[in-house]
C-alpha cells in the first residue's frame, strides 16, 4: 500500500476507533478494547495519542512500515500521536484489539507493523486476560510498557524447532512450502506441528501459509503486470480457476476486481 499524503485528516481523539466494542478495560495509561470491524468507508484520518492495533482475524490494509499490501497474518500495528492514514479492513469481517495511550504519555514517529513471533505471541495471549473483568498481572505489565514507550518481547522461551519453523512459514516463499514440508524439516508430527502454532497465534501452521497465499497474491494483483493464471502457478494452484475461488473466498471479490480497486487508489 503506498504512502499517501493528506491535507486535511479528519482528527480523531483518545479512544475513537472505527470498530464496535465488544470488550473494554483500562489500565495505567492504557484503554484495552476489543472490536469488530464495522462496514463503513474508512476516511483518512490522524489520533491525536499514540494507539496500537493487533489485528486478530480478517484482510487488514496498512500504510505502516514493514506491511504487505495486505496483512492476513495476524499483526501488530503502532502508530504513534498525529500518524495519518486510513488503514482498514478489506471487506467488513475482521477482528481486533485496539490499544489507546494517554495523549500525555504519547509521542509522535513513523507507524511501524510487527508480524515477528514474540509480539503475536504476546498479543494472542493478551487477548484471553482481557475477558476477565479486572485487568490481571499481564495487561498491567503491557500497560506499563506502552506508556514507557515499547512493547516487550515474549520472555518466556520456546523450543528451537517452533521458531525455525515460524520463520519458515512467514518469510518463504509461501508457493514453495506446505505444513508436511514443515513438518519434516522440524522432526515433529504435523498434528504437533499444527497445534503449537495455534497456541502461538490462534490459527494453525496451515492457516497461516494459505494466509500467506493470499497476502502474496494481493501484492501481486496491485502490481498490475502478472497475468492470473501466472499468479495461480507462482502460488502453487493447479490452475486459474482454482486460484480465482480461493481469491474469492478470501477477498468477497474475484482478483480481477480486486486488481482494478487497487489501481484506483
Amino acid at each position: 500500500m503506498p504512502r499517501t499524503a493528506f491535507s486535511t485528516p479528519l482528527a480523531r481523539g483518545p479512544g475513537e476507533i472505527w470498530g464496535a466494542r465488544s470488550l473494554r478495560q483500562n489500565c495505567h495509561g492504557v484503554d484495552f478494547a476489543i472490536c469488530d470491524a464495522i462496514d463503513i468507508e474508512i476516511e483518512p484520518h490522524c489520533h491525536e495519542n499514540r494507539h496500537l492495533i493487533f489485528v486478530m482475524s480478517g484482510n487488514y490494509i496498512t500504510s505502516a512500515a514493514g506491511a504487505p499490501p495486505v496483512c492476513a497474518t495476524p499483526v501488530l500495528v503502532d502508530n504513534p500521536a498525529g500518524t495519518t492514514h486510513r488503514d482498514r479492513f478489506l471487506g467488513s469481517q475482521g477482528r481486533f484489539l485496539a490499544m489507546g495511550i494517554d495523549p500525555a504519555l504519547s509521542w509522535e514517529g513513523p507507524a511501524r507493523a510487527r508480524r515477528d513471533r514474540a509480539a503475536i505471541a504476546q498479543m494472542t495471549a493478551l487477548v484471553e486476560d482481557l475477558e476477565f473483568p479486572q485487568p490481571t498481572l499481564a495487561v498491567e505489565e503491557l500497560a506499563v510498557a506502552l506508556t514507557a514507550g515499547a512493547v516487550p518481547d515474549e520472555s518466556a522461551s520456546v523450543p528451537g524447532w517452533l521458531r525455525r519453523s515460524w520463520q519458515m512459514v512467514m518469510e518463504e516463499d509461501p508457493g514453495s512450502i506446505n505444513l508436511a514440508r514443515v513438518a519434516r524439516e522440524a522432526d515433529i508430527h504435523p498434528v504437533h506441528v499444527a497445534r503449537s502454532f495455534r497456541r502461538l497465534c490462534g490459527r494453525t501452521a496451515g492457516q497461516l501459509l494459505r494466509d500467506r497465499q493470499f497476502e502474496q497474491a494481493c501484492a501481486l494483483l496491485a502490481q498490475g503486470e502478472w497475468p492470473l493464471a501466472d499468479i495461480a502457478l507462482a502460488l502453487g494452484f493447479c490452475d486459474q480457476a482454482h486460484f480465482a475461488n480461493f481469491f474469492r473466498r478470501r477477498a468477497g471479490l474475484a482478483p480481477g476486481a480486486y486488481r482494478k480497486r487497487m489501481s484506483n487508489v
